[in-house]
């Protein structure tokens, strides 16, 4: 299937938005149910593990469901996309974050675009988002060169299910998502004073799935 580059940019935005609704959305949820901080995790991370594996099936033959500025830059450095698609990518998926974190903050009646207070902080959380990134790009960058692509959905759904149980950032691994996130007040919402470390981590992980990737890319010929 062929498809234009504006309908490329629009499956990344509409899926960029739709996770971070999800992953807003369900702290706003957690929150008005009441439930306990263990409860609120696993609430999230059971919508967002359902959404991605639903969003990256749904859009991965259109643009390739990357929803995410470092699956981008991963593709980039393997030249498997150009510059500017790359670019106008990230733009679609930060300009997606934020309306998908209007649209969350507009179904619990919230301030449209209001400031999340919720600092994360600390070595052991930037070392978790290290290891949440670039697990994620391992996942999908060494089952495509295995010719598993048809179960990356699944895969990517269950790696950050898991790691919002074992990181102590509890896996955000998206830049784009994780600036969108400023814009609520939601339990899962991080401060603006927290995004520059964590983007800066997320690419880092990036950068190490690449190389890692790259040692055990199969060779070719004898």
């Amino acid at each position: 299937m062929n498809f234009t580059s504006s309908q490329r940019l629009a499956a990344e935005l509409i899926g960029t938005a739709a996770i971070t609704a999800v992953v807003l959305g369900a702290g706003h949820m957690a929150k008005q149910l009441g439930a306990d901080s263990a409860q609120g995790l696993l609430i999230n991370g059971l919508a967002t593990a359902a959404a991605l594996f639903l969003l990256i099936s749904m859009f991965a033959s259109v643009s390739g469901a990357h929803f995410n500025p470092i699956v981008s830059f991963a593709m980039l450095l393997r030249r498997q996309i150009s510059m500017v698609l790359a670019l106008g990518y990230v733009l679609a998926q930060v300009i997606g974050a934020v309306l998908g974190a209007v649209l969350a903050n507009a179904m619990f009646a919230k301030a449209l675009l209001g400031p999340s207070a919720v600092v994360r902080d600390g070595a052991g959380v930037y070392l978790g988002e290290i290891v949440a990134s670039s697990g994620l790009l391992l996942v999908i960058l060494l089952l495509s060169q295995q010719d598993r692509g048809h179960i990356i959905p699944a895969a990517v759904a269950l790696w950050i299910f898991a790691g919002y149980f074992f990181t102590a950032s509890t896996c955000f691994a998206n830049p784009a998502v994780t600036f969108g996130r400023t814009f609520s007040d939601a339990s899962s919402s991080i401060s603006l004073q927290s995004v520059p470390m964590f983007i800066g981590m997320q690419f880092f992980g990036a950068l190490l799935a690449v190389g890692v990737a790259h040692l055990l890319r199969p060779k070719t010929g004898r």
